[in-house]
């Protein structure tokens, strides 16, 4: 049976999970300073928590009217007595009303917990807590559709809870965390995703009705904002090239074809054309926005791009060019 990456579970697990019905709440814990416990609470599928001073007949207990005083007494910083107050709650009043989340080795990690705490024998040491809730669902990194949860794929907010220096706080970004793991997508994304489309499809409309003057800036355009530094103008360049282009970073030249039409012959014909310079160009792109017949780059060719009508849309949104194709029109 195959299983997520990381994650210990099964396809078929995790197709199962997605029935469940997750807590609407998340929390963020730190599994010991620094994540110090996290080792343990990982291989365990338990969630380690300190506050070695309270006792332990208390925190078994769950009752937190007792501790209170004791807390309070404890403290000098009445402000720091009540946070911890604060945080015992969440983690002893209904623990299993959250979705509780930590961010380790690069990845969001989550899982749910069982109301009972278990007091470790041993007591509070370098490597486990005071006391811990073990897990309903194990801790994963994965979303429940086998999404790995990568830290730089998730919400910003996610970042500075990370840094926040108490054991347990909400997230600022908690209801995009929740919606994360659970594998949906944001609405006003989706909305503004469908939006993007077609305002590609329309740009698609003007991009073809373009002159092969206004084609090739907009091509030049392209290439500038994608690091490409024209190195010979456009309609002034040598036979069978018409834009000649260099990436200083990359340390690449290439081989630009602008056609307002152009077939699958053309194509080819000019991949072997920049085969034949092969010592002096890095790639081949051509542009074309109408094509008479339907046009692929082969396998076999190397380095090559074509950059049809619906790719060349996609980029000028993307690159901000969607006003000056408007302007060219109006």
């Amino acid at each position: 049976m195959p299983r997520t990456p990381n994650s210990g579970r099964s396809y078929a697990d995790m197709k199962s999970d997605r029935a469940l019905k997750l807590p609407q709440e998340v929390l963020y814990v730190k599994n010991g300073r620094g994540g110090t416990w996290w080792s343990s609470a990982k291989e365990n599928n338990q969630l380690h928590l300190g506050w070695k001073e309270t006792p332990a007949n208390l925190i078994k207990s769950r009752d937190l009217k007792a501790i209170e005083p004791q807390l309070r007494a404890a403290f000098d910083n009445q402000g720091a007595a009540t946070r911890d107050l604060n945080q015992l709650s969440y983690a002893l009043a209904s623990p299993s009303h959250y979705i509780w989340v930590t961010v380790e080795q690069g990845f969001l990690w989550w899982c749910t917990v069982n109301d009972e705490p278990v007091i470790n024998p041993k007591g509070e040491s370098s490597n486990e807590g005071n006391f811990w809730l073990t897990c309903a669902l194990p801790w994963r990194n994965t979303a429940l559709n086998g999404k790995l949860l990568a830290v730089s794929d998730l919400p910003g907010g996610l970042t500075m809870t990370s840094a926040f220096r108490s054991t347990i706080c909400v997230p600022r970004e908690a209801a995009a965390i929740r919606r994360t793991i659970l594998g949906e997508v944001d609405k006003d994304a989706v909305q503004a995703s469908e939006i993007r489309v077609a305002y590609e499809k329309s740009l698609e409309k003007l991009i073809q009705r373009l002159t092969a003057k206004d084609f090739e800036l907009l091509v030049d355009l392209i290439l500038a904002r994608t690091g490409w530094v024209r190195t010979s103008f456009v309609g002034k360049n040598r036979e069978g090239v018409d834009i000649e282009a260099e990436n200083i970073a990359a340390n690449e030249l290439a081989f630009v074809q602008v056609k307002s039409s152009a077939n699958q012959a053309t194509l080819i014909d000019y991949i072997h054309r920049y085969e034949q310079r092969g010592e002096n160009y890095d790639r081949m792109i051509m542009a074309v926005h109408s094509p008479q017949d339907s046009m692929k780059v082969p396998d076999t060719a190397t380095g090559v791009q074509l950059w049809t009508c619906e790719a060349i849309a996609k980029l000028s949104v993307r690159l901000g060019l969607g006003a000056w194709i408007e302007s060219q029109l109006a």
